[in-house]
C-alpha cells in the first residue's frame, strides 16, 4: 500500500512537472503562433463633415491595428456594393501597431442600390504568421450612401469625334439610341458621357470608360471602352445600363425563321422542323414566322425576347443548327458540328430542356445512336468570360456527363464547386445530386482548368450547379 501512495505522488509530480514546463514552454514560444491582429475605432466620414453623401464625394477611413505578438505585415481595405468589389487598396504595414488613416473617393460604380445605403467597408490585416483578421465598418460608424442623379439623356463619343446620343429606356436605369439611328459607322473604341465639350466628353460630370479592365466613371481622361463584336455587321442599337454599368446591343444581322419553310424530320419517332448549319452572331436578332408564343419554346440562356416574333440570341457567334419539337413546342439550339473545337457537349439521364418537368419524356439520352438523337445531349454556350453555360432541368437521381466531341472517348473530367447541389463520382466524369438538391432549373457553370487536346482528349473543368428561377 506503502509503495502505491510513493508511485502515485511520483506520477503526480511528474504530471505537474510536465504541466509546469508546456506553461513555461507556451510562454516562451507564444509569439511564434499565428496570433490574431486585433482592430478597433473602424470609422469612415465623408471628408465635408456631412453624414450622407453622393457616391463620387471624398471620405476617409481610419483605424487602429495592433499585434502584440507577431509584427504585422500589410493591410486590405475593400469597398462593396451588392457583393460586388468596387474599390479596394492593399499597403504594407510594420511594427506591431499602426493607425491606418485613408481618405479616397467613395466611387459611383455598378451596383450601387437605388435611395440611400451604406457603403460595405472591411478591413483586412495579415501578420508575419500570416494570422488574418477581416473586420467590416459598423452602420452607426459609416456614411449614407446616394447614387448621383440620372440624366436625361447620355452621350457615345467614338475615336473619330462622332457623337451618338443615347435616350432613357425602358426601366430606371436602361439607354438607348433611338430608333433609326445610323451606327454604321461607329468607330473601333468610344466614351460614354453625360455632358459634352465640343465633340469630347466633358470631365466635370460623368464620363465612362476603361479602369482596370471594367467600365468605370472616370475622374480624368482615361481608357475608351473597345466597341463590342458585331461579326462585321455593325449594330442596330447600342444601349447602356447605369445600374450593371454594362452594354446591351443588337447587332445589325436579322435571321429568319419561317415556320412553313423549315425541313420536317423525323428521328427516333420524334418528329422536328430544321435548319441546320445556320450562322448565328452574339446579339443578332432572329424573327419567328408562324410561330406562337416565344417564351414557352425558347431556350432562355441563349435567346432574350424582342417582342411577341422577334429575340436576339444571346449565345456566342458560331455555326448552329436550330431544332423545333412540334409536339412539345421546343425549339434547341446545338452546335451544327460534333467535332469542333472548343465545345462542351452536356448528356446524361433524368435531365431534360429546361422548360421540362418531372413527366417530360424527352430527357438526355447518352450519346444516343450517333449522337443525332434530338434529346440526346445539349450544348454549352460560351460567355464573354470564356465560361460555359447551359440551363437544364434536373430530376431526382440525374446523372450528367460532359464530353468535347460526340464520341465517348473524350470525356470530360470535372471537380464541383457545390457539392451541396451537385457531386462528382470518384473517377470524375459524373455529376450526381448532392445533399441540398431537389428537382428543379439548374444552370451548369463550366470553367476550363485543362484544355483538351487536338483530339478532344484530357480536358478538365471546374463545374457548379446553380439553382435557377426561369
Amino acid at each position: 500500500m506503502r509503495r502505491i501512495f510513493f508511485n502515485i505522488l511520483a506520477i503526480v509530480a511528474l504530471l505537474s512537472a510536465v504541466s509546469c514546463a508546456e506553461k513555461v514552454d507556451k510562454n516562451v514560444t507564444w509569439p511564434e503562433w499565428a496570433s490574431r491582429p486585433i482592430l478597433s475605432d473602424m470609422m469612415v466620414v465623408a471628408s465635408s463633415g456631412e453624414k450622407a453623401i453622393i457616391a463620387g464625394e471624398t471620405v476617409v477611413f481610419s483605424a487602429n491595428v495592433k499585434d502584440e505578438y507577431n509584427e504585422l505585415t500589410s493591410y486590405t481595405l475593400e469597398v462593396k456594393y451588392e457583393d460586388n468589389v468596387v474599390w479596394s487598396l492593399t499597403e504594407n504595414l510594420t511594427g506591431n501597431e499602426a493607425f491606418i488613416s485613408k481618405e479616397f473617393v467613395m466611387p459611383f460604380a455598378a451596383y450601387l442600390s437605388a435611395g440611400e445605403s451604406y457603403p460595405e467597408v472591411s478591413l483586412s490585416v495579415s501578420n508575419v504568421k500570416n494570422g488574418n483578421a477581416t473586420q467590416r465598418v459598423s452602420k452607426e460608424n459609416n456614411i449614407t450612401l446616394s447614387r448621383p442623379d440620372s440624366p436625361e439623356k447620355l452621350y457615345v463619343i467614338d475615336n473619330k469625334g462622332q457623337t451618338f446620343e443615347l435616350q432613357k429606356g425602358e426601366g430606371e436605369f436602361s439607354y438607348v439610341t433611338a430608333d433609326g439611328v445610323d451606327l454604321s459607322q461607329l468607330g473601333s473604341s468610344f466614351h460614354i458621357a453625360a455632358k459634352l465639350s465640343g465633340n469630347a466628353p466633358d470631365y466635370s460630370d460623368l464620363v465612362w470608360g476603361y479602369e482596370n479592365d471594367k467600365i468605370s466613371v472616370l475622374n480624368a481622361a482615361g481608357q475608351a471602352i473597345t466597341a463590342p463584336e458585331s461579326g462585321g455587321k455593325g449594330f442596330k442599337k447600342l444601349g447602356f445600363d447605369l445600374y450593371t454599368f454594362k452594354f446591351d446591343k443588337l447587332v445589325n444581322h436579322v435571321v429568319t425563321l419561317d415556320k412553313e419553310s423549315l425541313a420536317a424530320l423525323e428521328q427516333g419517332g420524334v418528329k422536328y422542323l430544321a435548319m441546320e448549319r445556320v450562322t448565328l452572331i452574339k446579339d443578332c436578332e432572329i424573327v419567328f414566322n408562324g410561330f406562337g408564343d416565344l417564351k414557352s419554346m425558347l431556350q432562355p440562356d441563349r435567346f432574350e425576347i424582342l417582342s411577341d416574333n422577334s429575340a436576339k440570341f444571346t449565345g456566342h457567334t458560331a455555326q448552329w443548327s436550330i431544332y423545333y419539337d412540334t409536339a412539345d413546342n421546343w425549339m434547341i439550339v446545338n452546335y451544327a458540328d460534333f467535332h469542333a473545337p472548343s465545345q462542351i457537349w452536356v448528356t446524361g439521364t433524368k435531365a431534360c430542356f429546361p422548360l421540362g418537368n418531372d413527366d417530360t419524356e424527352n430527357e438526355f439520352k447518352y450519346l444516343d445512336g450517333d449522337g443525332k438523337s434530338r434529346f440526346a445531349t445539349l450544348s454549352a454556350i460560351k460567355d464573354d468570360g470564356g465560361n460555359y453555360r447551359l440551363l437544364v432541368y434536373l430530376k431526382d437521381n440525374f446523372v450528367i456527363q460532359l464530353f468535347t466531341r460526340v464520341k465517348w472517348s473524350t470525356q470530360i473530367a470535372m471537380r464541383s464547386l457545390t457539392e451541396d447541389y451537385g457531386v462528382i463520382t470518384d473517377d470524375g466524369f459524373f455529376i450526381n445530386p448532392g445533399k441540398e438538391f431537389v428537382p428543379g432549373v439548374y444552370e451548369l457553370v463550366f470553367t476550363v482548368t485543362t484544355p483538351d487536346n487536338n483530339n478532344g482528349d484530357g480536358a478538365a473543368v471546374d463545374v457548379s450547379l446553380i439553382p435557377f428561377e426561369l
